[in-house]
């Protein structure tokens, strides 16, 4: 009887410790895996040279760079910031809940409201529910969750 008791508290524990298991993928890998999926362009907007910043309290992520414009001749300066969305059935995780923080020429003027449109429509479109990261598929469909860390994603299994 006592053997059964420490062998259930020894599961106990380890089903326990198992749950709380944890990985991190650093910083590096995700700009990596962001930078391939630019540049990117959608009714001649183009938006490329992508820069991401981690908020550990906010749990989202500031994503910069460059948009160009073909007409009218334009360029300048985004930011936007999003939360990371996991999707377990493809194992990815995904841009969503985008916001527009930045839009600026490169001689620093303010944009005209019609680009401002198009730009603030093009940008949020262009990036919204894309993939920022596949997670391997023998470790992707075993992940609940994720949280931002200052220099990491954290998955949670």
């Amino acid at each position: 009887m006592r053997i059964n008791i420490v062998l259930s508290l020894l599961m106990a524990l380890a089903c326990g410790a198992a749950s709380a298991l944890s990985l991190s993928i650093p910083k590096t890998l995700i700009d990596k895996a962001v930078q391939a999926k630019f540049p990117r362009e959608k009714l001649s907007i183009r938006l490329d040279n992508p820069v991401t910043k981690f908020g550990k309290d906010s749990q989202k992520i500031e994503l910069c760079g460059n948009w160009a414009s073909k007409l009218p001749s334009r360029a300048g300066d985004f930011c936007i910031n999003f939360h990371p969305l996991w999707n377990k059935a493809k194992g990815d995780i995904e841009i969503s809940k985008v916001q527009l923080l930045k839009l600026s020429t490169s001689e620093g003027s303010e944009v005209p409201k019609a680009i401002e449109a198009l730009l603030n429509n093009t940008v949020l479109t262009l990036l919204d529910g894309i993939s920022a990261y596949h997670v391997p598929d023998l470790v992707g469909k075993h992940i609940e969750a994720i949280e931002v860390q200052e220099s990491s994603f954290k998955l949670l299994f």
